[in-house]
């Protein structure tokens, strides 16, 4: 830890005032001892801090180039989470690049709010999220699954979303895994599975369902709609 500290500290020390030369100087830097790590942005937060955001985590390094921080870091004078709303703006960069192709939709005859849910057919908390859909659709709430397998591709779960991705009715196909009943095994159709467990990745999703408002916000695990329809309500 100590000499990654202080590669840090040479990083910043040598770096330029513009962001992209911090970035080009840290990513040689870092290479020179650890080929694995790069450092994707550094953000001059004020005079007494650095942002750093290595593999879609973010870190800091306090200006003095003494502490390395992992974790939230809270303005005390507004109460504002500096470190979630940096996440925040990094999920929705990736979000509104979706493609609305390689999702399964259930839409609302008028559409007030999105959800975007990261699910897994095989997650029984997906299961039951799943039963609230027609409350939330009630409630002019769209929702757009992302099919994810969250223990990779060797999975029946996998075949089963390749499955149901390829088959003639997505929606019904959907419907019948979640209710636990078996579907035609059909494998032989271009699919985004694979693609959507890059993308879960970058978002730092490791669990299922992850559901993601249109402000960025997550939602994480199981909710009943009510619950759904009041967070919203409170981020609006």
């Amino acid at each position: 830890m100590n000499k990654i500290i202080a590669l840090f500290i040479l990083v910043i020390i040598s770096g330029c005032s513009n962001s992209d030369d911090y970035l080009k100087q840290a990513n040689t830097e870092v290479k020179k001892n650890y080929p694995n790590i790069e450092i994707q942005k550094i953000t001059k937060i004020d005079d007494k801090l650095f942002e750093i955001v290595i593999a879609n985590e973010i870190y800091y390094l306090t200006s003095d180039f003494k502490h390395l921080i992992a974790g939230n870091v809270i303005n005390i004078s507004t109460q504002e989470n500096l470190t979630e709303s940096s996440l925040k703006k990094k999920r929705l960069v990736i979000l509104k690049k979706l493609d609305s192709d390689n999702m399964i939709i259930f839409k609302p005859k008028k559409v007030n709010h999105v959800l975007t849910v990261f699910t897994d057919t095989s997650c029984p908390y997906c299961q039951k999220l799943h039963g609230e859909v027609k409350d939330l659709l009630k409630n002019n709430i769209e929702i757009r699954y992302v099919l994810f397998s969250r223990n990779g591709n060797q999975m029946d779960a996998y075949k089963e979303m390749v499955s149901a991705w390829c088959s003639d009715d997505r929606k019904n196909a959907l419907e019948k895994l979640y209710d636990g009943q078996p579907i035609t095994e059909k494998l032989d159709c271009t699919n985004p599975i694979i693609k959507n467990f890059e993308i879960a990745s970058k978002l730092s999703i490791t669990g299922t369902p992850m559901t993601f408002t249109e402000t960025g916000e997550i939602i994480p695990g199981y909710q009943s709609s009510d619950k759904i329809v009041q967070f919203i309500e409170n981020y609006k």
